[in-house]
């Protein structure tokens, strides 16, 4: 495809197109003529710099951000990376509508002028900021090493382990259903199924769901976010399956997920919810005043870093939105497994 064809496909311009050549994003073939000559490899790539510029990203870093090498299909990783910028965007704008909102309510709430002024100033960068490179550089980097994390957890982490194996062997004694397993990560909970398991996987991070692939070539592998939906996929299976991924969600949203997780299953069927746990706030509160006693700076890190949910108010929030029984078994003191029967 010559210069002008990619000019009115992509809506650039030469100029922005030279740019980038001559930046080293993008190396079209020559002809013999010399006339430039791009595939469609290249289309993909102008079309992922063009979004990263739409988006405020700066030559430099789209120059860094297009060495990222996670999947090793350049066309996949630039669809991937235009997904992740976008998404990181409607993130930014939401976080935007919620400060704007926060300001307008704190000048209702105050009602003056001179105060609300001080609030208009103090306020600014909370409302308004651009994507950080930072940010997405590490999104990019977690989706590369988290798979090594869950292997390592598999081997070192006992309780986590025996939650899985116990989930296996409740799993195993629903045979014949239809799975979906939300935030299923590189599907190590599947590995001991067989081929006529009739499984959907459903995760955020694409290289987490070709590791999958290599495991499980039968199953059905999603990119999608538990917190945003299609409609068409409610009430679809007989199992919905969630281990550890609530306590990765921010707690605003994690009731969120969990109202998902309901729709998707069909009426009579369950979902089953395994993760780290503390049983109520006091519990939490009482770990949290231990380790600063104890000194223990690396363990009161960890308990800030993770949103483990509380037991008691997940069950009762599951007995009042989800069904006719709730069942809680913990695996250990601070894992617990919900099966829910709509």
């Amino acid at each position: 495809m010559n210069t002008k064809m990619v000019c009115q496909k992509l809506s650039v311009t030469p100029k922005m197109l030279r740019i980038y050549e001559e930046q080293g994003l993008i190396a079209p073939k020559r002809k013999e003529n010399t006339y430039r000559e791009y595939t469609a490899e290249n289309l993909v790539e102008i079309e992922t710099i063009a979004i990263l510029r739409h988006l405020g990203f700066s030559i430099m870093e789209i120059k860094d951000i297009l060495e990222f090498d996670k999947t090793k299909n350049d066309q996949l990783d630039m669809f991937y990376l235009q997904y992740k910028a976008v998404d990181a965007q409607i993130r930014q704008l939401q976080q935007t509508k919620t400060e704007l909102r926060r300001t307008i309510n704190k000048f209702l709430e105050s009602g003056d002028q001179e105060s609300f002024s001080q609030i208009v100033l103090t306020d600014r960068e909370k409302r308004y900021t651009k994507i950080n490179y930072d940010d997405l550089a590490s999104e990019w980097d977690f989706d590369a090493i988290a798979s090594d994390f869950i292997n390592r957890y598999l081997k070192e982490d006992i309780p986590y382990r025996n939650t899985i194996t116990r989930m296996q062997e409740i799993l195993h004694e629903m045979k014949g259903k239809t799975f979906i397993d939300v935030g299923c990560g590189t599907c190590n909970l599947w590995q001991e199924s067989g081929a006529d398991t009739k499984l959907t996987g459903l995760d955020m991070s694409l290289p987490m769901l070709l590791e999958s692939r290599k495991k499980l070539s039968w199953a059905e592998l999603e990119l999608g976010d538990i917190l945003d939906l299609d409609p068409e996929g409610f009430r679809q299976y007989d199992v919905v399956v969630s281990t550890f991924t609530l306590h990765h969600i921010d707690p605003a949203d994690q009731y969120k997920a969990i109202d998902n997780m309901l729709k998707l299953c069909k009426e009579g069927g369950s979902v089953l919810i395994a993760d780290r746990c503390y049983q109520n706030a006091a519990e939490k509160e009482a770990v949290r005043k231990r380790l600063q006693q104890e000194g223990d700076t690396e363990g009161l890190q960890l308990l800030e870093s993770e949103y483990f949910i509380y037991a008691d108010e997940v069950e009762g929030y599951l007995k009042l939105r989800g069904g006719v029984q709730v069942d809680a078994e913990f695996t250990d003191q601070n894992m617990v497994i919900y099966k829910v029967t709509k």
